[in-house]
């Protein structure tokens, strides 16, 4: 497995390592915010949710730059 800071889509320059993006040997990749992981994105595209809580709006910067999703359609994953 390896790890990468995941790269803003809003015009930022970097969110500074508080993002990370997993990614495992059989291409699955695992969206981390603050350490904490929020979502999988398996090799086909599926999503899963792994963060139950409401996301923090930094958060949802977040997995809008890994996935497109904004926090309503996050919330309603599985």
């Amino acid at each position: 497995m390896k790890m990468y800071d995941l790269i803003p889509t809003n015009g930022r320059k970097s969110f500074y390592g508080k993002a990370k993006v997993e990614v495992g040997n059989n291409g699955e990749e695992i969206l981390y915010s603050y350490n904490m992981p929020i979502i999988k994105k398996d090799a086909d595209g599926t999503l899963t949710r792994l963060y139950q809580d409401e996301p923090s709006m930094t958060t949802c910067t977040h997995i809008k730059s890994f996935c497109g999703l904004d926090k309503k359609q996050f919330m309603a994953l599985p």
